[in-house]
């Protein structure tokens, strides 16, 4: 108990610390130079009005990019003040013509020289990401950031390979998983999205961590700190686009890198994990609503409380929804990919080899198994995993049903699970075989 309120107050500090730097960095971001960051944007205006809102990269598979969004946060991010950087960084206000969308106003605004007709300001979120989109519009215009981008998230991907490469054969037994559920998001479709990379990038960097800490034999010793790290980062610089993602795939990599041999110790584990993560997004999100109703006066909790009452809803745009129904729609979207085909095949491979195992350990030959080395216990703790992200469209039927195209992405964890799951559990019951 006392190493528990210890580790509590320890991640109450964190969070706080986390807090004022998040807040400070926001408001010196208001201080860059507002003329690079408008130019640069004015140079994007083309992209938006040639593709228009929500195009698809192909149609042969989902790959709908939310330009609507990307326009406003890039809007967003350009919006600096240098005259008012306390409050605009806590209000990051954007333009508005008339009723027009992000879209439609980056295109009339920056190249037929419409001017705005009012700001509005959106308070809920930290919107962190605009710390690192108004350094990158210094320099570069939205063609490419998407480039930069793209190069960023293969060149992740290829660093966590070669991190479990070099882990051993274990660890190597992750990256056919890992490729697999980076192909299902289609690379080429995040890596021209800002708002679908937050969620990659979060989930990716702390699956990471979590690995270079188990190659100093750290890594379930410091796995709730990686998680509460995980969920102020996802708070900080996301904007509720797929949060699943970053708590149940650092969670995957830590149950694959230290496996339990009792299901009870799996259980505690994973609630510790899954606190921790829910403290640091949680509490984060409750210190932008403190922090800036105390800076500017305002009432933040009004908005936030009110989006969650509405994103937790069962109606969207005047229908009743269903929680099977929200689930179907982003599964439907999620799995409509030509990679599907390789997920199942790899889930039906691993299922033959698992059997196979199974069967052979009954023979006379190889005897019966012993307790600690029966794959249930280690299986069960990613079957688990495989249910939060339907879990959770369940629990905010509105925001699901409505944004499949940014919820669904958090599928990646219920395959990442099952892959690495079935992986494991074969890897134990060979080893078992082998000690026969």
């Amino acid at each position: 108990m006392r190493k528990i309120g210890q580790s509590l107050v320890k991640s109450l500090l964190l969070i706080l610390l986390s807090a004022a730097l998040g807040t400070g960095l926001l408001i010196l971001s208001e201080l860059l130079p507002a003329g690079p960051m408008d130019r640069h944007l004015a140079d994007s205006a083309e992209i938006f009005r040639d593709t228009g809102k929500y195009p698809s990269l192909y149609t042969w598979c989902s790959s709908r990019l939310d330009n609507d969004s990307d326009a406003k946060l890039l809007q967003m991010a350009a919006s600096v003040s240098a005259e008012k950087p306390v409050e605009a960084a806590m209000l990051t206000p954007r333009g508005m013509i008339g009723e027009k969308d992000p879209v439609q106003v980056v295109v009339s605004h920056y190249l037929e020289g419409e001017p705005y007709d009012r700001t509005e300001p959106y308070t809920r979120y930290w919107h962190g990401y605009a710390v690192i989109l108004r350094v990158l519009l210094l320099f570069l215009n939205y063609r490419q950031i998407r480039q930069v981008n793209l190069v960023l998230q293969v060149g992740l991907v290829l660093a966590m390979c070669a991190v479990l490469w070099a882990g051993g054969k274990k660890t190597r037994g992750m990256i056919p998983p890992l490729l697999i559920s980076y192909a299902m998001l289609m690379p080429p479709v995040i890596g021209r999205n800002i708002e679908y990379s937050v969620g990659f990038y979060t989930s990716m960097l702390f699956s990471l961590i979590l690995l270079l800490l188990h190659r100093k034999g750290k890594a379930k010793e410091k796995e709730y700190l990686v998680l509460l790290f995980s969920g102020i980062f996802t708070c900080y610089w996301d904007v509720l686009t797929y949060p699943m993602a970053p708590l149940g795939f650092p969670m995957t990599v830590a149950f694959f890198l230290n496996t339990e041999d009792k299901i009870s110790g799996a259980l505690r584990r994973g609630i510790r994990m899954g606190f921790f993560w829910t403290l640091g997004y949680g509490l984060m999100w409750l210190g932008k609503w403190s922090i800036g109703s105390l800076l500017t006066g305002r009432n933040f909790f009004e908005d936030g409380f009110g989006t969650i009452m509405e994103r937790t809803s069962g109606v969207a745009e005047g229908e009743s929804l269903t929680a099977a129904g929200t689930i179907g729609l982003n599964l439907r979207y999620f799995f409509r990919t030509p990679v599907s085909f390789v997920f199942l095949a790899y889930l039906l491979v691993m299922l033959a080899l698992l059997g196979a195992a199974l069967i052979r350990s009954r023979s006379p030959k190889t005897g019966s198994m012993k307790k600690a080395e029966n794959p249930a216990a280690s299986l069960l703790p990613f079957l688990a995993l495989a249910f939060l992200s339907p879990v959770w469209y369940a629990v905010t039927k509105n925001h699901a049903s409505i944004h499949p195209f940014l919820a669904s992405k958090s599928l990646i964890v219920t395959t990442m699970a099952l892959m690495c799951g079935l992986r494991l559990a074969w890897q134990i019951r060979k080893g078992s075989e082998r000690r026969a």
